[in-house]
């Protein structure tokens, strides 16, 4: 049996689907689903029942793994008691439980702690650095994930995502001046799902970047976008300035440590293979 947080969200949602598709569907789930949508993204799935972030399981017995992808993911809160426990107290409390009764812990931290120059650039990527300190298990540093299920997420949802609407609504993708200097490490949701069940079969504590290892920047992935679309053009605008000092110039994984713990990364889809698998997806507005 599985125990998997954050299950209603996007990552956890297609981890959850990801199982199931291999026919596990003896999963506990956890999440407290605050956007009203975020049933969808489980509606369609197999799991032996549903609990409350708010909770914890007591009976370890049969538990194979923690899963652990619940999370406040919004990089502008600025409510440390509502980050602390959500992502601190939570995380500590499913690390205390795995640890005390010898259960395999997966953390899913984020590429946030890197900042610009190796220190957090807001709070959410405080809570997550936080927590890494007190971590025994698998750490997980996601880096810019994007796929299906992520409808919800409003403002933290992927590029690809809103450029997608914005293109269908209006023609034109909204790209911040300069884009041409931001880069990133963009990781089909999949790919995460697939890297975690491998730690889950062959459980390798440490920590490890979890991103293609390939840093593209934000104007060529809107041309990738347009190209395959057949149509759209990019509207320069100003940077948000909420989001002017707390924004990462660059991000990049480093695979080293999940090539040595035998992950294939060179079968991590590309921004160019990633985008069309995505469209399949938007085009229908179907769920994972």
């Amino acid at each position: 049996m599985i125990v998997l947080t954050g299950a209603g969200g996007f990552i956890g949602s297609v981890m959850l689907g990801y199982l199931n598709k291999l026919g596990r569907t003896d999963v506990v789930i956890f999440d407290d689903m605050p956007q009203y949508e975020q049933y969808q993204n489980i509606g369609n799935k197999r799991y032996i029942s549903f609990h409350s972030a708010q909770e914890i399981i007591t009976e370890s017995s049969n538990i194979e793994c923690v899963i652990h992808l619940g999370a406040n993911s919004n990089t502008t809160e600025k409510n440390w008691e509502s980050l602390y426990k959500t992502n601190v107290y939570s995380t500590r409390s499913w690390n205390q439980f795995c640890s005390e009764n010898k259960i395999p812990f997966i953390f899913a931290s984020s590429a946030a702690v890197y900042g610009n120059n190796g220190v957090p650039l807001n709070l959410y990527a405080f809570s997550k650095l936080a927590s890494e300190q007190e971590v025994d298990g698998v750490i997980l540093r996601l880096f810019n994930v994007y796929g299906p299920n992520e409808y919800h997420k409003g403002r933290m949802a992927s590029t690809v995502f809103h450029w997608y609407n914005q293109i269908s609504d209006t023609g034109q993708c909204n790209i911040f001046n300069d884009s041409k200097f931001y880069r990133r490490d963009f990781i089909w949701v999949e790919d995460v799902c697939k890297t975690i069940l491998h730690f889950v079969s062959n459980y390798q504590p440490g920590v490890y970047d979890l991103g293609t290892g390939i840093s593209r920047d934000f104007e060529t992935v809107s041309d990738i976008l347009c190209a395959r679309l057949h149509k759209g053009s990019k509207n320069f605008i100003e940077m948000p300035k909420d989001l002017q000092e707390q924004y990462q110039k660059y991000t990049r994984a480093n695979t080293d440590n999940l090539k040595e713990a035998g992950i294939d990364t060179t079968g991590f889809l590309t921004i160019e293979e990633g985008i069309p698998e995505y469209l399949e997806y938007l085009k229908i507005n179907s769920r994972y």
